[in-house]
């Protein structure tokens, strides 16, 4: 794979993304980009995808990186087609435990949740994403907890 230089990887960047980066923002972004994850145009495309779907993440974490990673995986090893009730297993599966009240606030683009009801994983995406976003703040929200009853 060929390698982008700044400029072209800004430019399709923003392409994607579908508005400007500021350059403050382009250069807090450009170290996320190193020997695990080159410069090339298909993670520059996908980076831009995530910003897209969740605009306030700050993409300079690692650990949220790797949560899309997962939510990229789980959907490409399962069938294209999944309920509700498939999905919340899934979500059990991964130890992420979610409040009722903000699944229906997710599912609310989808016209609701029901787990008799059969998804596309496509249009879980968004879903999945930030079921794994919403994994990993509580972790950090519980880690200053965990460090305190070591000390």
């Amino acid at each position: 794979m060929k390698k982008l230089d700044q400029k072209e990887a800004r430019s399709l960047f923003e392409e994607v993304l579908g508005k400007r980066i500021s350059d403050a923002s382009w250069y807090r972004l450009k170290p996320v980009f190193g020997d695990n994850f080159p410069l090339i145009k298909q993670n520059v495309t996908w980076l831009a995808e995530i910003k897209k779907q969740l605009p306030k993440c700050d993409l300079r974490l690692v650990p949220v990186v790797n949560s899309v990673k997962v939510a990229n995986e789980l959907i490409a090893g399962k069938e294209s087609k999944i309920t509700g009730k498939e999905l919340l297993e899934l979500f059990d599966q991964h130890q992420i435990t979610i409040h009722p009240n903000t699944l229906t606030k997710w599912f609310k683009p989808l016209n609701g949740f029901r787990q008799t009801r059969v998804y596309e994983l496509k249009e879980l995406y968004p879903v999945i994403l930030a079921a794994h976003t919403y994994k990993l703040r509580s972790e950090i929200e519980k880690a200053p907890e965990l460090f305190i009853q070591a000390s």
